[in-house]
């Protein structure tokens, strides 16, 4: 795509789930390319401006491949932000990735409520404030866990 065309299509897609204005988009492209993970192939247009079309480069994919099947760390915003958007690119490539990832992020997230749970347990009563900020750590992480168990009904494979 070209960077107006992923911009475009990107805020339209996730609008709700993270906002980037069209030049944060142009400067987080021209890093990615810096960094080797895309290029951009210049192209001439008659009457238009000219534009780079970009591509995922061999270290682009690896590096895209390994954030795509890592879950998200189980911290609200993460899950609003990260999770959603790695939902929105694995439904692009495939009808039961979606489902593979929910499962593997719902996983993630009890792993990370036992710890928390065992933490709280821990912490003497008089640790009042200690307690009331795992508590709501934890009573967010099992919201979203909830949440997240529901979301594969927005999934079907075909």
């Amino acid at each position: 795509m070209h960077g107006y065309e992923l911009d475009k299509q990107l805020r339209s897609s996730l609008r709700e789930v993270w906002r980037i204005s069209q030049s944060q988009t142009y400067n987080i492209l021209k890093n990615l390319e810096k960094e080797g993970v895309i290029s951009a192939t210049h192209q001439e247009q008659d009457k238009k401006p000219d534009k780079d079309l970009l591509t995922l480069t061999e270290k682009g994919k690896a590096e895209f491949e390994y954030w795509l099947y890592t879950p998200t760390p189980g911290r609200a915003r993460a899950i609003r932000v990260e999770f959603i958007t790695r939902l929105f690119f694995a439904a692009h490539l495939s009808a039961s990735l979606p489902n593979r990832i929910i499962q593997e992020q719902a996983e993630t997230i009890r792993t990370s409520l036992k710890d928390l749970r065992m933490r709280f347990d821990l912490l003497p009563m008089d640790q009042l404030f200690n307690r009331l900020g795992l508590d709501l750590r934890i009573r967010q992480l099992e919201t979203t866990l909830n949440w997240i168990e529901n979301t594969s009904s927005f999934f079907h494979e075909d």
